[in-house]
């Protein structure tokens, strides 16, 4: 059934130990590797005419400059420029040094060669909790998972990574060595700074989707405004149903169950959500009342019936700028905050022979004959916001709640 081998995602380690990884990888000539590659991707690829005219051409000058690489990631750095050339999302290189590598392959664990992979056992990788993205060279945290051992150890959102136990971050290579026990988070707060901070969270082994469930789960509270009550929660990955059941569990049973208005965050992390989704704001649901012998009476509400605001910026990911569009278009939820990534293709995971893997772009979309790759989803309410050096602080979020004051009056 094809449907099981496509995901519209963005938009770690089932212990496979980096010995046996290196060793697998050795045994591959970087130049075998990147034909392995070359040959998936023109086999598969979604758009032909994008091959031609941008991969194709310069193919050979890239295979060239591969015959001269020595180590893993020179390679990964070149192939994925190459692949960067086709200027299409979901279409990327990943090895086990990328946290990525095990999310996604977490995601499509249920694939025969992904099980392979990873010898049919659950997939776990080191984590502190970190979401992190790379600006002019430099390290920054995107986002702190709420429970995580980054956060209790005192890591905020904005924070420059300078250093690891004294060495530039490497991702999951600084933390892999170190599970259980403390590491040196070496921390520029300020742009200014010229004196670092320092944090010692504790990495731990961890299933990448347990790890977003989690902290899905922590992430929600109650924003008092008034008399009134503020639901919040954010959705680091909507890369399966148990994400969504989460939060309707939340509005139906849960802490969010009383809430006036509801704040969705879709800012980084994974995408993957099913526009279905947005039927939990429609109006046009009936209320089913029921009552008893005594005249009391028993509603049966699923429907969100209230204000309601999803936050976006530019790695709000491919399905979550589904949401984003619908809610949008029908009015469903006021969309705050920056542009969406315009990243709307479905990505295929294929593992290489030396264990890496590949996620390719192996068709387009159009969400309701409008093509949103390289668009994306603009906000209703257009608030900027550089978390760089932002010490924690989100105008993005401030902006929403005052809104749905503004609102609720």
């Amino acid at each position: 059934m094809k449907f099981r081998y496509f995901l519209f995602i963005l938009c770690f380690c089932g212990v496979l130990g980096a010995s046996c990884l290196e060793a697998s990888r050795l045994k591959t000539p970087y130049v075998g590797l990147f034909d392995e590659i070359c040959e998936l991707v023109e086999q598969n690829f979604y758009d032909p005419t994008l091959l031609q005219k941008r991969f194709l051409p310069i193919k050979g000058e890239y295979r060239r400059m591969v015959k001269l690489v020595s180590s893993s990631e020179s390679f990964s750095l070149i192939i994925n420029s190459l692949l960067n050339r086709l200027n299409t999302s979901h279409t990327y290189y990943l090895t086990p040094a990328d946290f990525e590598y095990y999310q996604l392959a977490g995601i499509f664990h249920s694939l025969p060669h992904i099980k392979k992979l990873f010898d049919n056992e659950e997939i776990r990788y080191p984590s502190v909790g970190l979401i992190t993205l790379k600006s002019d060279g430099l390290d920054f945290i995107a986002s702190v998972l709420p429970g995580s051992t980054a956060e209790r150890a005192g890591l905020l959102a904005g924070d420059e990574i300078v250093a690891v136990n004294g060495a530039k971050y490497m991702g999951v290579a600084s933390i892999r060595s170190s599970i259980g026990e403390q590491v040196r988070f070496s921390i520029r707060r300020k742009a200014s700074d010229h004196d670092l901070l320092d944090f010692y969270p504790v990495p731990v082994l961890v299933n990448p989707k347990a790890e977003m469930l989690e902290a899905v789960k922590a992430s929600m509270q109650i924003i008092q405004a008034g008399t009134k009550k503020i639901g919040y929660v954010h959705l680091f990955s909507y890369a399966g149903p148990e994400y969504h059941e989460e939060l309707l569990s939340a509005l139906s049973f849960g802490s969010l169950k009383d809430v006036d208005a509801l704040i969705i965050d879709l800012r980084y992390g994974l995408g993957g959500a099913d526009p279905a989704y947005l039927n939990m704001f429609n109006k046009e649901v009936p209320v089913l009342m029921s009552f008893d012998n005594k005249g009391q009476e028993f509603p049966y509400d699923k429907q969100f019936r209230k204000p309601v605001v999803y936050l976006t910026n530019r790695y709000s990911r491919s399905g979550k700028e589904l949401l984003a569009y619908g809610a949008k278009k029908f009015k469903l939820a006021t969309v705050i905050g920056e542009n969406t990534a315009g990243s709307v293709t479905a990505g295929r995971l294929f593992s290489l022979t030396n264990g890496d893997l590949l996620y390719l772009a192996v068709m387009g979309a159009k969400v309701d004959g409008e093509v949103l790759e390289g668009c994306g989803v603009a906000p209703d309410i257009l608030i900027k916001m550089d978390v760089r050096y932002s010490q924690g602080q989100d105008i993005q979020l401030q902006g929403a709640v005052d809104h749905l004051i503004k609102i609720l009056g």
